[in-house]
């Protein structure tokens, strides 16, 4: 059975349902971006093991190939969600005609 076939108040349920990825994929790049950080700053400060770990050491440490693969993965990220985003919206407003 094709999108277009189902009744609005499926259509409706499906696009909410692809709103609901592409916010919890948003949610999670953000999650990424202030956890982590958080942790390893943590990490770092309460471990007595663990002298002088920076990130920026570590981020000067990659290869080009790794950068370029780590933004290729959140604008691929970034794209889905908005994406899914977008295809849930357009079937919501469709199901309401």
């Amino acid at each position: 059975m094709k999108i277009d076939e189902y009744n609005p108040k499926a259509r409706e349920a499906f696009g909410k349902s692809l709103v609901d990825i592409g916010v919890s994929i948003y949610k999670g790049i953000i999650i990424l971006f202030t956890v982590v950080p958080i942790t390893v700053i943590l990490r770092a400060s309460l471990d007595n093991d663990v002298k002088g770990f920076q990130m920026i050491t570590t981020f000067n440490n990659m290869s080009i190939s790794s950068y370029f693969t780590l933004i290729g993965f959140l604008i691929f990220a970034f794209l889905a969600a908005h994406w899914f985003r977008i295809e849930g919206l357009k079937h919501i407003h469709a199901s309401e005609e």
